[in-house]
């Protein structure tokens, strides 16, 4: 079995979203107990997977085929894939995780997960404009918490089957993979997907 780190580093803030949402927020970003965000394994294998049939196609299957994508991905049989990734967190989350737990247990009016999460992200607010009046659509504001540009996630890469197209098919996948989450086309979710190591 091949272990391949990733480096994710968000170029702009990214919306990943939790599908949850509350009178305040309507469109809350994924985060854990401890209000620590992270980046979810199922949404980043979804992500690749669509980078590998764009690379294919690309190269009109040169570089390796769709059969061969499908084969590794396991056909969206995550019990056959060729390969498994967990969630990926923030660089000492282990770390992080018990220094939060300690401070949220001994003073929980100022160490809490709203206050953590708030660390992390910001809220983004949009309004759809009036073609005709150039003012904001009545009732058109919304809004949406995003994670903070700069933050950069790491996570592993466990590869069963190591024949080289696998490998070949995961590189560069992930020099391709360029945005994730919501809102893309408003500058939102520009990420920088590198391999740190691989062991």
């Amino acid at each position: 079995m091949k272990e391949i780190k990733i480096e994710i580093v968000l170029l702009s803030p990214m919306q990943l979203g939790s599908g949850q949402a509350d009178v305040i927020i309507d469109s809350e970003a994924v985060h854990d107990e401890y209000g620590m965000p992270y980046f979810p394994a199922k949404r980043f294998k979804g992500l690749l997977y669509e980078s590998a049939i764009e690379m294919a196609e690309l190269s009109n299957e040169k570089w390796f085929t769709k059969a061969e994508i499908d084969r590794l991905f396991g056909n969206k049989d995550s019990l056959n894939a060729g390969f498994r990734v967990d969630n990926f967190t923030l660089e000492n989350y282990e770390s992080m995780c018990g220094q939060w737990r300690m401070l949220q247990k001994n003073y929980p009016t100022l160490f809490n997960a709203k206050n953590v999460w708030e660390t992390y992200t910001e809220i983004r607010y949009q309004t759809q404009i009036d073609k005709e009046t150039g003012t904001a659509a009545e009732g058109s504001l919304r809004n949406m918490r995003v994670v903070d540009a700069g933050l950069k996630f790491y996570g592993v890469i466990y590869l069963f089957d190591e024949q080289k197209v696998n490998q070949e098919i995961i590189e560069k996948a992930l020099l391709n993979l360029r945005y994730a989450g919501a809102k893309r086309n408003r500058g939102f979710g520009e990420v920088k997907c590198s391999i740190v190591s691989c062991k």
